[in-house]
């Protein structure tokens, strides 16, 4: 008995294996299971910073996390805007805090060779601050916010590196109010507008 629980202590202690569904994607609860062991590890992505400016003013925060994959894509290719496919099992994770900094709600992006092609396989979720799912897998709206930086397979770089335009800002969030601190963003950093 004792030696199963030093095996199953040191299991845990080892770092996470990489994603491996075979195209088939997690249910939503084990991908959350997996955002929680970046949150615990506080792997932020490299690029990114914790309580970096978010566009909306419910999200005026946000906090990005990455997996091993995808942190060795990025740092392979020597940065965010430069990976032009991300390898099957990279996980990016978008924290989402309000203005108080409290937790509004987790985005993520799961690469997954085989889920869907079209859309570079990646399945998509969106939870609230306690796990509870409110989008997952082919979302449409992630997909199609996400296609205007196809060239780096859908990932945005952490602002005020890109930023969103206006129009396509209140296209996708017509009944949210751009947070101030993205606002002067796209006023002192125009050239990093995703067009």
């Amino acid at each position: 008995m004792r030696l199963l629980t030093t095996a199953i202590t040191f299991a845990l202690l080892l770092p996470a294996a990489p994603l491996a569904f075979g195209g088939q994607a997690p249910s939503p609860q084990a991908l959350w299971r997996e955002i929680q062991g970046l949150q615990q590890a506080h792997a932020i992505m490299p690029g990114s910073k914790t309580f970096q400016p978010g566009s909306r003013t419910v999200d005026y925060f946000t906090t990005d996390l990455s997996n091993k994959p995808a942190d060795e894509a990025i740092a392979k290719t020597g940065g965010i805007l430069r990976v032009h496919r991300y390898p099957s099992g990279a996980l990016l994770v978008k924290e989402n805090y309000a203005k108080d900094k409290k937790p509004t709600g987790v985005t993520a992006m799961l690469k997954l060779k085989g889920y869907d092609a079209a859309d570079r396989d990646w399945v998509m979720a969106a939870y609230d601050p306690t796990g509870k799912v409110l989008a997952y897998g082919k979302v449409g709206s992630c997909i199609a916010c996400h296609a205007m930086v196809r060239k780096q397979d859908l990932v945005f770089a952490p602002p005020p590196t890109q930023l969103l335009p206006v129009s396509t800002w209140k296209a996708f969030f017509p009944k949210q109010e751009i947070s101030p601190v993205y606002a002067h963003l796209l006023k002192t950093h125009a050239a990093n507008v995703v067009h």
